[in-house]
């Protein structure tokens, strides 16, 4: 199913620079995206609109040999607006024949318009999780001083319009802060993923300047394909457990591509290997890690009840602040806590020296 936008080249060209930002793309790999993604493209007409976009100072346009890599221009802020255009393109493309999760957004905007702190919302996927009668919303949020409080109370919010309405509503909540750490992260992580294929809701003004923001200082390269944790392959899995300072005895540590800690954490709950299931507080003692996107992908997973049974433990032997966070939005959820077993985690986190 692709998502129906209007047949504007402009339109088109944008959507997929956005979707492979930091990926280096001649004018014949372009029309190739084009085409996968919307159906239809020509090189021909791809090269004219690259050519007018160019004169707009919206996208650059680098020769390397016989290629050409386009990227756009965050020089120009123009290139926000033109950005802004396309999702909003891309909003009334999902939006137009489906009025019943419009009146989803519009509750959804009347809950959060008198609250400063939420800076924009995306809906990831959109057309894959309406099949699984679903949202998946990433809320960029200010960093005010009492955000723990007003993050807790969005969850809140987000539950209620999923009782509402029957919608299975899963929330990655990311302060601005947060946001700008993970998009310039070289490891694997739901962000860099969702970045490409979202479509803006809400203030896609705000998403954008973010992200031109943090252009100008950094490469931002995103990610196509999306992880499913429990996929994550038994050598990457044993190499990042390494890495986060939890060595398997017997095991033998190979290269490995680097995912985020909540991602690791995600496959050893899905696991179902009680061994692993109890390193989980040993790697979170010995790491920092996003407690919001821990309890994204608890509530994308199915995995809250276990992993609350584990934090609970691991703030009783060892308290943390971040746990104490972490407990507090899981308890938001609902879930039943799954009890973990607690005397074969303290052994274990006394062997790994991970009691503070």
């Amino acid at each position: 199913m692709k998502l129906k936008i209007m047949n504007n080249g402009t339109v088109l060209i944008l959507d997929t620079i956005a979707s492979h930002l930091g990926e280096s793309l001649s004018i014949s790999q372009l029309t190739e995206k084009i085409k996968e993604k919307h159906g239809t493209a020509y090189y021909s007409n791809t090269y004219k609109k690259l050519k007018e976009l160019q004169k707009e100072k919206i996208l650059l346009i680098e020769s390397h040999g016989n290629s050409s890599i386009i990227k756009p221009n965050f020089e120009n802020s123009l290139t926000v607006d033109r950005l802004v255009e396309m999702e909003i393109e891309k909003k009334i493309g999902f939006f137009k024949t489906r009025n019943h999760l419009s009146t989803v957004i519009e509750d959804l905007k009347d809950t959060v318009s008198d609250r400063y702190f939420v800076r924009s919302i995306c809906s990831i996927d959109p057309l894959r999780n309406l099949q699984l009668n679903r949202f998946e919303l990433l809320f960029m949020l200010l960093s005010p001083a009492d955000a723990e409080r007003e993050t807790i109370q969005l969850y809140k919010d987000t539950l209620r319009l999923q009782n509402k309405y029957n919608l299975r509503i899963d929330s990655l909540i990311l302060t601005e802060n947060d946001f700008s750490s993970l998009i310039r992260s070289n490891e694997i992580n739901p962000l860099r993923e969702a970045i490409a294929n979202e479509t803006a809701i809400l203030y896609p003004e705000a998403f954008w300047g973010k992200i031109r923001e943090i252009s100008q200082e950094s490469t931002i390269k995103v990610i196509q394909k999306e992880t499913k944790p429990s996929k994550i392959s038994e050598s990457d899995l044993v190499g990042n457990l390494y890495r986060f300072g939890y060595k398997e005895f017997g095991s033998t540590i190979a290269e490995s591509s680097k995912y985020c800690v909540e991602y690791i954490v995600t496959a050893l709950l899905l696991s179902g290997d009680a061994r692993r299931i109890d390193a989980i507080p040993i790697v979170l003692s010995k790491n920092s890690f996003k407690e919001n996107m821990l309890a994204f992908l608890s509530q994308k997973y199915r995995t809250a009840g276990k992993l609350l049974g584990l934090l609970t433990i691991l703030q009783k032997v060892s308290p943390n602040e971040q746990v104490e966070r972490a407990i507090s939005i899981l308890r938001t959820f609902g879930e039943k806590e799954i009890p973990g077993n607690e005397n074969s985690i303290i052994r274990n986190m006394e062997l790994y020296d991970a009691i503070r």
